[in-house]
């Protein structure tokens, strides 16, 4: 009965959310307005007042009609109740095994571990579309609660009012969307008629820790950009789109960003750790499908920063916000449909979700076409000059998304091409680093000057002297690296001397805001109080990116492989550390059977860990998948994998020496320290009512 109960829930979703989009309508509530007015003016001019001697008299009484902010609750809260109980009554049916449904059978067996049963929930296309639906339900009732503290807080014009109803009404229609492509395309709980004794069991790469984790940030990430999509229309509606919009998506940027930068660096860890193959990125489908949205939401970041600081880039800014939720959705649906698949099997797939994709045509058509028609009306009123924060910011932002361009066309070619012409072809990393790296490289450059570039006008020796240090420390990074490995290809060395100039401008930049400004207080440290978590947390961002791209660069440099036939006892020499090779052991796992190969790692003559890289046999699904053993240490990553035997009776085993790779993992979180920063300083102040400034 649960199952019936979350169906009637998602089909309330529906109806709800429809709701939520006419009652919040401008035109709803201007008619509903003007019917009203009349009515009470045609019942109120008769009506007998009293004046002060007790005589009457035939006077018009003024009330008000303007809807109440405490109206926001009621259908963002019901829709949100109704989403928590539909996600629910499916995650019961995963749990208890309910093989009666399709989805539940199709992913899930009896034998799957109770954590995996729960992220099976999320993996299928209607478990993914409703935890979707609850995300941005979630975000929904947010956007609601922050609106209604904005009410509260400052008297609202008629035109902050529009903009809270208008966004509601656009987040509704969304939701709507989304509910009814859920439905259509893959209804979470339809039941068979004859239920099978037992599931089809869970795809083995799915049965992942950082798999599970994975889809809630990435759907969260979603749910932010579909609030920033709905409050983008509403102020090109409204003909307002100024510092008050932009101060109401400061947070759904920053979050949103955030919880994709979250998702994609735990998928990046997945390929690294789960995969065995000591990459961490592949240009797949469903990488880049994350990728293409963050970088719309990185350059969103900055332009919005600039909509708030001066009020320009208004359209540039709006163009953004509704590019990024188009290119997440069309993301979830290259990732979710089978439209792209060899034609004779498309056309009788029923799994190709052509709801979703009618949602996405009717949804950003006509968001496009607002965004072309509110050109005339909208004007930009104040400039900047060519060398200043808010062209580097816009140059910075046109340059990724010229990324997510090439990004985009790398991913959709080849399935367009296996439509057209049956021809299989695969774009991998040779062709993103050939056409990317000619755009990345200006990009990395500007970085280094976004710390110390003025606001509306600034002058280049101005700007020379404040970066003359940067440019001295990066030089002579880029000079012992090449003198040090003089055989070094041109590109990672770039790469290098870049990332040490991005670094060596952050750090500089804070040394100088830190020691060369007046002192404020007892002590210089007083200093970094008043840098405001903007600052800090684009510091950290920056280099974090930083260490991210000289992790990346020195790894693939200096990577050290040896593949050989060990036997037991063997030892195997990579980098600093020697690997001694115990053998393998049968073991059986919860619903696997597993070859787990024992090392034991020494550094210097000692004895560091042990190791246990597997091969793992799925019986249900007949699928057979690699465990690496990964020992991260203090100067570089030992990646161990193991295959079949060889010829000669030994076994196969693959190690890899990736000299700093911790500084791809150590720079991620320092990017998302940064957001997280942000965030939560913007959170703290706020329950406190302390009125600090969060610039």
């Amino acid at each position: 009965m649960l199952a019936e109960f979350g169906h009637f829930a998602l089909l309330l979703i529906v109806v709800t959310g429809l709701g939520q989009a006419v009652l919040f309508s401008p035109l709803w509530l201007r008619s509903a307005l003007r019917t009203s007015m009349q009515s009470t003016s045609v019942s109120l001019a008769n009506a007998p007042n009293l004046n002060s001697d007790g005589t009457a008299s035939l006077t018009s009484s003024a009330i008000d009609f303007t809807p109440q902010p405490a109206h926001f609750l009621i259908l963002p809260i019901g829709i949100l109740v109704l989403a928590i109980t539909a996600e629910a009554a499916l995650l019961h049916a995963f749990i208890v095994s309910d093989f009666s449904l399709p989805i539940v059978a199709d992913v899930s067996h009896s034998s799957t571990p109770l954590l995996f049963r729960i992220g099976a929930a999320f993996t299928p296309n209607g478990g993914a579309m409703l935890l979707w639906l609850l995300a941005i339900s979630l975000a929904n009732g947010a956007l609601a609660v922050q609106l209604l503290r904005q009410s509260k807080q400052i008297p609202a014009a008629q035109a902050d009012e529009q903009l809270a109803h208008t966004a509601l009404s656009i987040l509704g229609l969304v939701i709507a969307v989304l509910g009814i492509a859920t439905l259509i395309d893959a209804d979470p709980f339809a039941r068979m008629a004859v239920a099978p004794l037992d599931g089809r069991g869970m795809n083995p790469q799915s049965q992942d820790v950082l798999r599970v984790l994975r889809e809630p940030f990435l759907y969260l990430g979603l749910a932010g950009l579909g609030v920033i999509y709905a409050l983008t229309l509403s102020g090109l509606i409204g003909g307002k789109l100024d510092r008050r919009t932009a101060e109401t998506m400061r947070f759904w940027t920053i979050s949103s960003w955030l919880a994709l930068s979250a998702a994609i660096a735990i998928n990046a860890y997945r390929s690294y750790s789960q995969q065995a193959w000591g990459n961490w990125w592949y240009w797949d489908t469903a990488e880049n499908s994350l990728l293409l949205p963050w970088l719309i939401a990185t350059a969103l970041i900055h332009c919005r920063a600039v909509l708030e600081k001066t009020e320009t880039l208004k359209f540039w800014t709006a163009f953004l916000g509704i590019s990024a939720l188009a290119l997440g959705w069309f993301g979830v649906y290259l990732t979710r449909s089978d439209l792209f698949g060899p034609p004779a099997e498309t056309l009788v797939q029923s799994s190709n979700s052509i709801a979703l994709l009618l949602g996405f045509c009717v949804l950003f058509a006509g968001a496009y076409y607002l965004f072309w028609r509110s050109t005339e009306q909208m004007t930009e009123t104040r400039t900047f000059g060519l060398v200043s924060r808010e062209s580097g910011m816009f140059l910075n932002s046109v340059i990724l998304s010229l990324i997510a361009a090439v990004v985009l066309i790398g991913t959709i070619y080849p399935l367009v091409l296996r439509w057209v012409s049956g021809e299989n072809i695969t774009v991998g990393a040779p062709f993103y680093v050939e056409v990317l790296v000619p755009i990345v490289v200006p990009m990395l450059f500007l970085m280094g000057f976004a710390p110390t570039v003025r606001w509306r006008q600034d002058e280049l020796w101005l700007i020379g002297g404040r970066m003359k240090l940067a440019a001295i420390l990066s030089l002579i990074i880029v000079l012992f690296v090449s003198i040090r490995f003089i055989e070094l290809p041109p590109a990672p060395l770039i790469g290098i001397g870049l990332a040490g100039w991005i670094l060596t401008a952050s750090l500089s930049d804070l040394w100088a805001r830190l020691w060369h400004q007046p002192d404020h207080g007892e002590s210089k440290y007083r200093n970094l109080q008043l840098l405001g978590p903007r600052y800090i947390s684009m510091t950290l961002a920056h280099i974090g990116l930083a260490v991210v791209i000289a992790g990346g660069a020195a790894s693939s440099l200096w990577e050290e492989q040896v593949v050989v036939s060990a036997r037991a006892g063997q030892s195997i020499q990579a980098g600093p550390y020697n690997l001694q090779y115990e053998g393998v052991s049968l073991l059986a796992g919860e619903n696997y059977a597993t070859r787990q190969a024992t090392f034991i790692l020494y550094r210097n003559s000692l004895p560091v860990t042990e190791l246990f890289p597997e091969i793992r046999y799925y019986p249900i699904r007949g699928v057979e998948t690699r465990e690496a053993g990964i020992w991260h240490g203090r100067d570089g990553d030992l990646h161990v994998s193991v295959g079949d035997r060889a010829d000669d009776g030994g076994r196969i085993v693959s190690v890899r020496f990736l000299p700093m790779m911790p500084w791809v993992w150590t720079g991620m979180i320092l990017m998302l320290i940064g957001g997280s920063i942000s965030i939560l300083t913007r959170i703290f102040l706020r329950l406190q009512k302390t009125g600090v400034s969060t610039s």
